[in-house]
């Protein structure tokens, strides 16, 4: 029995099983030309011999429906039948590698201000090395297929049309011309220049007009096409048509009523039909939803999704993951064919053939970069060049018969380093950390003074936080005369400037008042002024704050010292941010409080101090608190160390500016002004020593008119990368002589700028239609060398306004 079990078992295998496997053999072998099989090695699209064209439309058609729509976001599903793997789209490489330990640049706006491409191409190239350096040293754990470092959605080709916009410092300033070569150069070198491969990809962004932060999900930018093509679009078309950038990124706000992602003639007629771009698509972070949430364009995912691949976006970027949930039923209602959903396919899969994702290693030249190149003297060199290139002298007169800059060394014993951001490594907003050391202003001040001078720094004394003011009472008031009672004597005035006679004169608790209490005498609505004045009893030791709470302009003066000032605020300036509605007016309210100046006193605790307090406003009397806020001993103390520092120094350098928490993606300013009771401290330490030098350091537009005026030298670092104390000091020293230019109009004021809203830059924006005086105008930069031009010939003896010359 046992046998014929045997002899039977054989007949099976022999006359049944064989014919079975060669079968199934047959199926394998069919199913893996097919692009069944686990690999897909020896697919068409896995043959580098053929062409790219023929590769990606062998790989697009091998792909489910469902697997084509897995691969349409920006964590792109692996198809492991097929050998593809998972696909993470979009770092950030706005100057350097946004991630731990690479080399910091200055920031996109410094950049702008070197007025030099070549070496913004400089250094993208040291970035997509610096990228390329990471895959290769960390290649052992995610294999050659690490893509975070692959595409970068950099630059910001926006224009900064509004100097309020939040985001301006990511962008190359406010002409369309110098905006468009600076990209260029950022595209190609990050791109790189082998014929076949791209070494990473890309994505300017956000097309397009993207330029408000408080209202960026459902803005609507009315513009006309003229100015479009002329002014908002050249940043975009130059990147494309020129640097070739295989990636766009689209913008959250809409253009004439269509949201961006959801616009064809925008991502099909202008960007793939006018301007010939054959890469992809990929929305901004999270834009599908607003289409149905804030612009009420579609009424919910399906619709989103179907009409933004429609419109000729390839690529979802955010959490909300629109159209991996929805595509599938936008086919199955008849919203969009498997066509439009291949098509987008076609752009993604081409730009993963041009990176090598489907080649082998060792035919791609970049895996040969060594993780070496991160963070090399190379490198380090280079973010000095860019950052001392970058700086502007904005003013430079002489104290003591010689210019201040730059420092005469062997006149200074003593140097004071003061200011919000001294000590302080401020790189503006997508930055990574840097793989070396990073010099402050001060280190670099004080390792470039040398042993023979004294380099002193006392801590920035920290403002408080808004909460920690509260209102000075009565209780803390007396009237002047010496009659020992509580309160201010107020004058009140028909005018802005307190000429005349007073219309009313009266006792009041203190300063804390509105229209409902208005004097006779004061029409409501009318210009107003009003003084306050008696004494101020200290309630602590220390180091005390004073705000005002108002929409008003005010001065607030102790013992005669002017601590805090702030000018006229006009009506205009709240409709200025746009056409009103609930969350333009919440926005400016919110940031009302903010905007307003802090100055610091150090006070005896119960001695009696005179204190006036001045108002005044065009339109009537608005709420008015002021408000003060204690400090420790320690930091009265500090305060006064400092100031003793100022006295004792042959010169100050202050560092002032703005950080990350005053500019940034998410938030507008209202005001131009320096945060932090900043130019109420620059007053008092010129009242002690008058060899002051300014440096600036910020992404943006700064109103410094009592700066401007009053300080003898200032300087624009901008955010100036991890090099910036040393290219500071190269600047101060006179080791480099400053040749930047600034990317955009300075104001005197945002009450200069039109409404936010206002996307028509005709209409009194940038240099080109500003009507009134700028503070510094575009283009503008000093330098220490004197210049003369001779024999300029002019191609006509006489000229009419608007005619064109040739000199």
């Amino acid at each position: 029995m046992h046998c014929e079990k045997n002899v039977f078992s054989g007949k099976i295998r022999n006359t049944i099983l064989q014919p079975f496997f060669s079968l199934v053999f047959a199926v394998l072998i069919f199913s893996s030309r097919a692009g069944y099989a686990n690999t897909g090695q020896d697919l068409p699209f896995r043959n580098p011999d053929l062409p790219i064209e023929e590769r990606v439309a062998d790989l697009v058609s091998r792909l489910t429906l469902e697997e084509k729509i897995s691969l349409m976001y920006a964590d792109a599903a692996a198809v492991p039948r097929l050998g593809i793997n998972g696909y993470g789209y979009g770092s950030e490489a706005l100057h350097g590698v946004a991630g731990s330990g690479f080399t910091v640049f200055p920031q996109a706006i410094a950049l702008a201000a070197t007025w030099n491409p070549a070496l913004i191409e400089e250094i993208t190239t040291a970035i997509s090395d610096e990228a390329w350096g990471a895959i290769n040293r960390d290649s052992d754990k995610d294999g050659y297929h690490s893509t975070r470092l692959r595409s970068f959605w950099s630059p910001t080709v926006n224009m900064a049309r509004d100097p309020r916009w939040g985001r301006t410092p990511e962008t190359y300033g406010e002409d369309p011309y110098l905006t468009s070569r600076i990209g260029v150069a950022f595209v190609k070198g990050l791109q790189g220049y082998d014929p076949r491969y791209i070494k990473v990809v890309s994505t300017p962004k956000h097309f397009a007009a993207n330029n408000e932060e408080h209202n960026r999900q459902r803005c609507n930018a009315v513009i006309s096409e003229r100015a479009l093509r002329e002014y908002y679009f050249p940043g975009f078309q130059a990147c494309v048509m020129e640097g070739k950038a295989l990636s766009v990124m689209g913008a959250y706000n809409a253009i004439n009523g269509v949201p961006c992602n959801a616009n064809r003639w925008l991502m099909t007629d202008v960007l793939r039909g006018d301007w010939g771009f054959n890469g992809y698509v990929v929305t901004d972070c999270g834009a599908p939803e607003l289409m149905y949430a804030q612009h009420k364009y579609v009424k919910d995912g399906v619709e989103a999704a179907a009409v933004a691949v429609k419109a000729g976006v390839d690529l979802e970027c955010g959490q909300k993951r629109v159209f991996p949930t929805n595509l599938m039923e936008s086919y199955r209602r008849g919203l969009i064919t498997e066509a439009d959903i291949g098509r987008a396919l076609t752009n993604l899969m081409r730009v993963r053939m041009r990176l090598g994702m489907f080649d082998p290693p060792e035919m791609v030249p970049y895996t040969q970069i060594p993780p070496t190149v991160i963070g090399s003297e190379k490198h380090v060199k280079l973010a000095r060049r860019a950052s001392d290139e970058s700086i502007v002298l904005l003013k430079n007169e002489e104290v003591g018969g010689r210019k201040l800059l730059p420092l005469d060394q062997k006149g200074i014993k003593s140097i004071a380093v003061v200011g919000f951001n001294a000590d302080a490594v401020v790189y503006g907003d997508y930055s990574g950390s840097s793989a070396n050391e990073a010099v402050t202003p001060f280190a670099g001040i004080h390792a470039r003074a040398g042993a023979g001078v004294r380099v002193w720094y006392v801590n920035w004394i920290q403002i408080p936080d808004e909460a920690e003011f509260f209102p000075v009472s009565s209780a803390d008031l007396r009237l002047g005369g010496g009659e020992g009672k509580i309160g201010l004597m107020a004058e009140y005035f028909n005018n802005t400037d307190f000429a005349g006679s007073p219309v009313a004169v009266r006792e009041e608790e203190g300063v804390g008042l509105s229209s409902s209490s208005m004097p006779a005498g004061l029409k409501p609505g009318s210009a107003v002024s009003i003084r306050w004045s008696g004494k101020l009893i200290a309630a602590a030791e220390g180091l005390h704050h004073f705000t005002v709470k108002t929409v008003g302009g005010f001065r607030v003066y102790i013992d005669g010292n002017l601590v805090l000032e702030k000018g006229i605020e006009t009506e205009k300036k709240k409709p200025a941010f746009g056409k009103g509605g609930m969350l333009l007016d919440d926005y400016y309210l919110k940031l009302m409080e903010k905007k307003n100046p802090i100055g610091s006193a150090i006070l005896e605790v119960g001695r009696e101090y005179d204190i006036v307090v001045e108002y005044y406003y065009a339109k009537g009397i608005k709420p008015i608190t002021l408000k003060w806020s204690f400090s420790s001993m320690a930091q009265a103390q500090a305060r006064a160390d400092e100031m003793q520092a100022v006295k004792d120094s042959d010169i100050v350098i202050a560092v002032m500016g703005y950080r990350l928490e005053h500019e940034h993606e998410s938030i507008d300013r209202v005001s131009l002004d320096l945060p932090e009771g900043q130019t109420e401290y620059i007053r008092a330490i010129m009242a002690i020593n008058p060899n002051v030098v300014v440096v600036l350091i910020n992404g943006s537009p700064v109103s410094i008119n009592w700066i401007a005026e009053n300080v003898p030298a200032i300087v624009e670092a901008w955010y100036p990368g991890e090099q910036g104390g040393n290219a500071i000091a190269d600047v101060l020293f006179g080791d480099y002589n400053p040749a930047g230019r600034l990317p955009f109009t300075f104001y005197k004021s945002v009450d200069d700028l039109p409404p936010f809203d206002d996307y028509e830059v005709s209409r009194g924006r940038t240099y080109m239609y500003l009507e009134k005086e700028p503070l510094y105008p575009f283009g503008y930069g000093l330098s220490y060398t004197s210049f003369e031009y001779t024999n300029i010939i002019l191609d006509k003896e006489t000229a009419d306004e608007g005619d064109t010359m040739q000199v």
